[in-house]
């Protein structure tokens, strides 16, 4: 990279003509200390004032002006007042290389105070001839274009001598700015062509570069007129068809494609502008991210004490991360598998040290959900103030098999949790809940719907405790998911292996989830069922064929190739569905998160879900797991219509068990989580 970026240096400056002598002295004086370049600059500004102050009046007068007799002490006594201004701006604190309007916004104060300061002199100390006012305003005028180009001129010298490798960006928006500016400012590439299809903005330039109409004429001939084998996308408002789109237009043009990290990103900290990567399918499925609200993101979280269950997992490592970003009182991660929490452990150290924080805030305890004594010393012992409960069996086959296991952690482990943030005041609670505990065809769906039943119906027996429960789909990238199972297909060779072709899933990335469920407990008033905007659902299909595209490689079914990938469709697997669902009912409302919703559902008083309850905890032996299957998918449906006094239970041959015996009356409507924040 060194030798090429040495080549390229010197082809532009041969091609600028500019002198060996030159190219050196550029090159000593962009490597010199930056006393030196301050000194250098403070030198240049007092020649322009000194220039300047004489040709205003050289102007004014018509002629050069030589009569420094009697001006001579405006010249002295204007140059250390002019350096001392620009100075106290903080100018010669600035990177040329960072040059931009703020810059020049300062500079341009300086020189009205560097005028307003020679018309005071003139007035103090008049000179024998008296100075027409007009010579305020030229030399104001003349001072500020000078020391506006000046910087203009090394900025641009700098950049010649600039290495790095000739990269195009692909979006010129604000994304596209900020990017142009701050890779200039490195020296790993050199931004050369800025790629935009809106035509209100092509021909406009950014930083020196001319924006261009990608689908103006041949992409690969654009690229290659300007030595690029490099495009990096700058656009996160693109929907995900759109982005996919845009990034196969490029690759067939034979250049690597990379892109700038996401919101979410930049804002947990997990990755800098700079940072540029490749292209990855979770930027395609999860573009349109919305920056957080960072007075929502850390209202339960900063000077408080957090706990998070279920640390160690996809979605609990995450909370955790963004937690941290948040300066919390105290993090408290609670897992029940010691690898998890090791590495979590691991992780977070490194970022405290990085952050500057005490390594004391965070406190790791492998512990199980259903150890009532071990949460209640915890909570009491750290006076806790926020609970995050990500702790859950999630995998639907597995649960499938073994119903007693979900119903022991997801339902008893989340009531123990939820009892003991009870009894110890704890301010907030907030249950990670999913997308399949919306009329569910499964055990593990079941068990997750049965558990927001226990938070809505606990929420109304009291007061003290915000309780509330944040519903979505899949997160890319976490455990059991699809995408990474379908990449190591991929990068085995094959084959692919699918459910069924028609599957369709919900996707969110992981940081942009966790960020959602902080701000979205924020605004809990409680009982409320707050549902993330997913957007559109995927075919699955349509993943792994997208999945393949992006690893360069082909599809079978395409080719003919044994070589290439093959997809083979297994069939749906015990209890799962064809597409998944967010609401229950029709009535939900908008919040003040513009990706999150709050749902109206029916809910089942305590007393009634209590014997419902304690019916299921007799079936925790391997010999009534059909029967267990039955009871928690008729629970699960109880009420499903969120009408009072309505009972509608469908769970196909499933006896709907629960309508034998229960009062009408002991249905109630959803009131509290009605209302639309």
């Amino acid at each position: 990279m060194e030798s090429s970026g040495r080549i390229v240096t010197m082809n532009r400056f041969r091609k600028h003509s500019f002198s060996t002598s030159l190219e050196s002295w550029l090159l000593n004086l962009s490597q010199t200390g930056r006393s030196r370049k301050q000194a250098v600059s403070i030198l240049v500004d007092t020649a322009l004032v000194i220039l300047s102050l004489w040709a205003a009046y050289s102007l004014r007068l018509s002629t050069l002006f030589s009569d420094f007799s009697s001006n001579w002490h405006l010249f002295v006594l204007l140059t250390p007042v002019t350096i001392a201004v620009i100075a106290s701006l903080g100018i010669y604190r600035w990177m040329i290389r960072s040059s931009d309007r703020r810059l020049f916004y300062q500079l341009a104060k300086a020189c009205l105070v560097s005028a307003l300061a020679l018309a005071l002199f003139s007035f103090l100390f008049p000179p024998e001839r008296a100075n027409a006012r007009s010579v305020f305003v030229i030399y104001g005028v003349l001072l500020t274009f000078g020391t506006i180009s000046v910087r203009f001129l090394w900025q641009g010298l700098f950049d010649l001598e600039k290495q790095g490798e000739p990269v195009a960006v692909y979006g010129a928006g604000q994304s596209g700015s900020l990017l142009v500016k701050t890779l200039n400012q490195g020296d790993e590439f050199r931004p050369v062509l800025l790629l935009d299809d809106d035509p209100v903005i092509q021909g406009i330039t950014i930083g020196g570069i001319r924006i261009t109409n990608p689908l103006d004429g041949d992409l690969s001939d654009i690229l290659a007129a300007h030595d690029v084998s490099r495009v990096i996308f700058a656009m996160p408002s693109l929907t995900p068809a759109e982005y996919e789109q845009k990034v196969e237009t490029v690759r067939r043009t034979g250049a690597s494609v990379q892109t700038i990290p996401t919101y979410a990103e930049l804002v947990s900290g997990a990755a800098k502008m700079e940072q540029v990567r490749d292209i990855s399918i979770n930027d395609i499925l999860g573009r349109s991210v919305v920056p957080p609200d960072l007075k929502l993101l850390g209202k339960c979280v900063t000077g408080k004490v957090v706990m998070v269950t279920g640390a160690g997992g996809s979605i609990g490592s995450e909370l955790c991360r963004q937690i941290i970003n948040q300066r919390p009182d105290k993090l408290i991660a609670v897992d029940h598998g010691e690898e998890n929490l090791y590495k979590l452990t691991e992780e977070l150290t490194v970022k405290l040290a990085d952050s500057g924080l005490e390594k004391e805030i965070y406190a790791p305890f492998l512990c199980s959900v259903n150890d009532v004594d071990a949460i209640d010393d915890l909570m009491e012992r750290y006076n806790v103030n926020t609970v995050y409960h990500a702790a859950a069996y999630k995998h639907v086959p597995i649960v499938e098999a073994q119903p007693e296991q979900g119903m022991r952690v997801n339902v008893f482990g989340t009531m123990s949790v939820l009892d003991m943030a009870i009894k110890n005041h704890v301010d907030n609670f907030v249950l990670i809940s999913t997308d399949k505990a919306v009329r569910p065809t499964n055990a593990m769906g079941a068990t997750k719907r049965t558990a927001e039943l226990v938070l809505q119906a606990k929420s109304r027996l009291q007061k003290t405790t915000k309780i509330s429960m944040v519903r979505f789909g899949n997160v890319l990238g976490s455990s059991g998911s699809v995408v990474p199972k379908f990449k190591k297909q991929i990068d085995e060779g094959g084959p692919i292996t699918l459910t069924d072709p028609d599957v369709t899933r919900f996707f969110m990335t992981i940081p942009e989830a966790a960020q959602l469920v902080m701000q979205a407990g924020s605004i809990a008033k409680g009982g409320d069922v707050f549902v993330l905007d997913m957007g559109e659902p995927v075919r699955i299909e349509d993943l792994a064929k997208s999945m393949v595209r992006m690893s360069g490689k082909k599809l079978k079914r395409d080719t003919g190739n044994d070589e290439d990938i093959e997809i083979l469709v297994e069939g749906l697997r015990p209890g799962e569905k064809m597409y998944e669902e967010l609401f229950i009912t029709d009535s939900h409302g908008s919040t003040v998160i513009p990706k999150v919703f709050t749902a109206n559902e029916a809910w089942i008083n305590w007393d009634t879900l209590q014997r419902k309850l304690d019916e299921l905890s007799y079936l925790g032996n391997p010999a009534d797991r059909d029967e267990l299957r039955i009871k928690l998918l008729n629970l699960a449906f109880y009420g499903q219509s969120g009408e009072a006094g309505s009972i509608e239970i469908d769970v196909k041959s499933i006896d709907a068990e629960v309508s034998k015996d229960t009062p009408l009356e002991d249905i109630q409507p959803a009131a509290v989580s009605s209302r639309t924040i």
